[in-house]
């Protein structure tokens, strides 16, 4: 298991060095199971399914540089900003749903994030999700992740939120901290000296003392949920966030 963790530490920074680095330029998106294509025309993304007959068109609003998915009935598209970039970070449109071509919902920045603290900037972009985010449930659902430890499911047929919660129970005992905190050889315990609060009220001297067996010895600067004094972070989520917005210190 701590093997695991430790290659997904290595892979989250990995991508975090990369992603704005190389900006996207796509051009044709497949459903998965390749019955259906989205494709770039001038100014419109073209439906076409696998006889090349044209179902419906959208007009084309930057979603080249963005992440874009389509159910295999080629019924429904999401469009997915998950590196805005430019000025007004917060009232960008996010997230747009598209049911036979006709837009049924989208979603701000703001609508998904509520402190934008929580989110990592590199030059001109915003990142916002774990790099997870994809259709689920037969394509019924598109499933994300925030740096707020929030799972949030979106129905594709109309982009109605159908879940949005954390995926572990929140008492005034449950805190999600980035900190600095040392991890000895000869015990689980150690003590975080917190840089930044995600949840849970400000702690006495910004300190929590914590156990946990996710780390080797040495000095960690990590994301951590803790909860009743012990880290609890669900393996989606650990080793994930690497933003340093809004530090205490």
């Amino acid at each position: 298991m701590k093997n695991i963790i430790f290659t997904l530490f290595y892979i989250g920074i990995t991508i975090g060095n990369a992603w704005a680095d190389e900006p996207r330029n796509q051009t044709v998106v497949r459903s998965r199971n390749e019955l259906f294509t989205f494709k770039l025309k001038k100014n419109n993304w073209n439906m076409t399914d696998s006889k090349g007959n044209l179902l419906y068109s959208i007009p084309e609003k930057g979603f080249a540089a963005m992440s874009v998915f389509i159910t295999n009935d080629g019924k429904n598209v999401v469009v997915m900003d998950d590196l805005i970039s430019g000025g007004k970070i917060t009232k960008k449109t996010a997230l747009r749903f598209f049911h036979e071509g006709k837009q049924v919902m989208s979603y701000s920045l703001t609508d998904l994030v509520k402190d934008s603290c929580n989110i990592i900037r590199t030059g001109q972009y915003v990142k916002w999700t774990l790099e997870d985010f994809d259709l689920a449930k037969n394509d019924s659902t598109f499933s994300l992740a925030t740096f707020e430890f929030n799972e949030i499911d979106f129905n594709t047929n109309t982009g109605q939120i159908v879940k949005n919660a954390k995926p572990f129970t929140v008492d005034r005992n449950t805190y999600i901290l980035r900190g600095k905190f040392y991890k000895s050889s000869s015990s689980d315990k150690t003590e975080m000296l917190v840089r930044k609060y995600i949840l849970g009220d400000k702690l006495p001297f910004d300190t929590i003392h914590f156990s946990t067996d996710m780390y080797t010895k040495g000095n960690w600067d990590q994301v951590v949920v803790i909860k009743d004094g012990i880290d609890v972070t669900p393996i989606r989520f650990r080793g994930e966030v690497f933003g340093d917005g809004c530090l205490i210190n």
